[in-house]
């Protein structure tokens, strides 16, 4: 759908209060790699998944300005070009970032935000191990470099950087998430990562996020440790903290019951605390 003077790739199901998925930042991700498995849970509600810029088959576009700001842009275009005035969103890593930015520039559009491993302020980030945080920081460099992508690539970065239990990593996921690295704006991220925007700390803005945010953590995850989690949800009015045992990065994949449970206690409750 156009968003702008660029396109976004939206999947569209059910209807009832919106609720928006914003995938994570994986060679090959979008929203229906990382959040299919939870849909059955959401079945009352208007789902809106959404692939930002550069990712799936969304616009493939060197981005001009500041990483989140630009997608969170375009993403209130989609959300007003479909007619929606207020949202909720379920988000994984950099789709956290982007509804933090959006919270802040387009307040009127979210509702509740849930994010997982997201990493909108290098402040107070750390990774759980140096060696994890230095494979993670190479993924995109190592997967489009040497022979380029592959399956095995693929699956190797979902057994080390996404899932706590890599026996649980179902093939047709490798298979989808391979698929999409090929396309064209997968590819342009990792001919460049400078494509996908200048960097972005959204650290001094994010006093003036009114939502109210669940982070919801794992306790594995390589890439920040729940330590950060918790200076996030100090840093908004509205922060509530949950940390899932035997959990890495992508927690709606590998335990989409578990997720479900969580979230939805969460979107059901109270829009802060009294």
């Amino acid at each position: 759908m156009q968003a702008g003077k660029h396109e976004l790739w939206v999947i569209e199901t059910g209807s009832g209060k919106p609720l928006v998925f914003l995938h994570g930042g994986g060679p090959g991700c979008t929203s229906w790699t990382d959040f299919a498995p939870v849909l059955p849970a959401f079945t009352d509600r208007h789902v809106i998944m959404l692939d930002l810029l550069l990712y799936g088959r969304s616009s493939a576009v060197k981005i001009e300005g500041p990483r989140w700001s630009y997608q969170a842009d375009h993403v209130a275009l989609a959300l007003r070009e479909l007619g929606i005035d207020k949202a909720d969103f379920v988000c994984s890593s950099i789709g956290g970032s982007v509804a933090l930015a959006l919270a802040a520039r387009h307040k009127e559009l979210a509702g509740k935000i849930v994010l997982s491993g997201s990493i909108p302020t290098q402040q107070g980030a750390r990774p759980l191990t140096q060696e994890l945080g230095e494979e993670g920081a190479a993924a995109w460099r190592n997967y489009y470099g040497g022979d380029g992508p592959s399956w095995e690539k693929s699956r190797h970065i979902m057994a080390r950087l996404e899932w706590y239990d890599e026996s649980k990593i179902p093939d047709s996921t490798v298979d989808q998430r391979y698929q999409n690295s090929l396309l064209d704006g997968p590819r342009l991220v990792g001919a460049d990562w400078g494509n996908t925007g200048t960097p972005e700390d959204l650290g001094p803005v994010l006093h003036t996020v009114k939502s109210r945010v669940l982070f919801l953590w794992g306790l594995y995850d390589p890439f920040l440790v729940p330590e950060y989690a918790l200076s996030l949800a100090r840093a908004v009015p509205n922060g509530d903290v949950y940390v899932m045992d035997k959990a890495s990065h992508h927690m709606e994949e590998e335990y989409p019951e578990d997720y479900s449970r969580v979230v939805k206690a969460f979107l059901a409750g109270p829009d802060e605390i009294d």
